[in-house]
């Protein structure tokens, strides 16, 4: 197999038009087909449920093509190389993969998803601020997510900002503590750090805290307001009181199925269980920036297997570096099917030190109707 197609499964390869004969040989299986000519230059590559119907499509039907101003590309693709995959996630996988690979400066071109969604926080910085993001990361501070959408995140900085007070237009903060205090600052409902009502010190040690709630340490917080609540209530201060209610309220709306995989951007790992078969299924692991295949399971999966897969999984530490441009776009990948259904998006655990063979068994099993998975007999 030539050099441009030794990552693949199998080829066909012929004068222009390939034969009815030819494509033939394409498994019509789920996969990515990869589009050549003769002279092996890369011409498309396909990602398909039946990647012989779709190479057929493609190319044996140039009227349809002339109608959607494409080029007949029956008459140069003389070569047809593929690579067998198990459902969706692994052919998105593949895809992306074999596009790096042809097309290193036009890749994220011909992807279906986009990168992961961040918020971003560096509590040491000047003017510290929460800010959606799609950039890969600098980094610089803090990043949180993954998130669905866009919105989802935005939401996410303003539960933080009425949560713990913080300023909504943190450009104002420039000119603290001479700043002019805004609406929200007039009515007591921010920190007032813009016109001196806190010092900028005293401002981003609320900003840390508001990341450290974010990320999970929130019981110490909560227990403080709810105090001061009973506090304010019992000295009849009910305006008081009800500040600290609504504040309460506000943060309980992180709880939401939105913010479910919200964690410190190296503590993105995932195990990912895919269906390959009614018997068996295909296991990933996702770290910040890579996506390995682990192996197979059949199912019911011997508990003896997913005590040998665990380890394996623990001890392939992500690195410390922020991932690069690729495996920021393998993140958003992976945050694609995490707020997929269990149908399409599989199994997904997050990997933690506390996760048991027993514990991915039961998970396994429980999903067992949704993926599609049978027992024997």
């Amino acid at each position: 197999m030539s050099e441009t197609t030794d990552s693949f499964d199998g080829e066909v390869q012929g004068p222009p038009p390939l034969s009815d004969e030819m494509l033939a040989r394409i498994p019509a299986r789920r996969g990515v087909a990869l589009l050549s000519t003769g002279e092996d230059r890369p011409i498309q590559l396909l990602p398909a449920a039946d990647m012989r119907s779709r190479v057929r499509n493609r190319i044996l039907r140039p009227d349809e093509q002339t109608r959607r101003n494409m080029p007949d590309l029956g008459r140069i693709t003389g070569k047809v190389a593929w690579k067998l995959t198990d459902g969706h996630f692994e052919t998105d996988l593949r895809f992306f993969e074999l596009a790096r690979r042809l097309w290193p400066d036009e890749y994220a071109e011909m992807l279906a998803w986009k990168p992961p969604w961040f918020v971003h926080v560096d509590p040491s910085a000047d003017i510290p601020h929460f800010v959606r993001t799609r950039q890969a990361p600098t980094g610089f501070g803090r990043y949180l997510g993954p998130f669905p959408n866009a919105r989802a995140a935005e939401r996410f900085c303003d539960i933080l900002r009425d949560g713990f007070y913080l300023c909504r237009d943190w450009q104002v903060l420039r000119d603290a503590p001479n700043g002019d205090p805004c609406a929200y600052g007039q009515m007591g409902r921010c920190l007032g750090a813009c016109h001196g009502r806190v010092s900028m010190v005293e401002y981003r040690q609320a900003v840390a805290k508001a990341a450290e709630f974010a990320t999970g340490g929130r019981r110490e917080h909560l227990d403080e307001l709810r105090r001061r609540m009973r506090e304010a209530s019992d000295k009849l201060r009910f305006e008081r009181a009800a500040g600290y209610k609504a504040r309460l309220d506000r943060l309980a709306e992180l709880d939401g199925p939105d913010y479910r995989h919200v964690a410190p951007l190296e503590e993105f790992r995932f195990v990912l269980v895919q269906p390959c078969t009614a018997r068996k299924a295909k296991v990933f692991l996702a770290d910040p920036g890579d996506v390995a295949y682990l192996g197979k399971l059949a199912y019911p999966p011997p508990t003896r297997r997913l005590e040998d897969m665990l380890p394996c999984m623990l001890a392939a530490s992500p690195g410390r570096r922020p991932p690069d441009t690729a495996g920021w776009w393998r993140m958003g990948l992976v945050s694609r099917y995490l707020f997929s259904g269990p149908r399409r998006g599989g199994l997904i655990l997050r990997l933690t030190e506390d996760l048991s063979a027993n514990d991915l068994g039961e998970a396994i099993a429980a999903s067992a109707d949704a993926l599609g998975l049978k027992e024997p007999g």
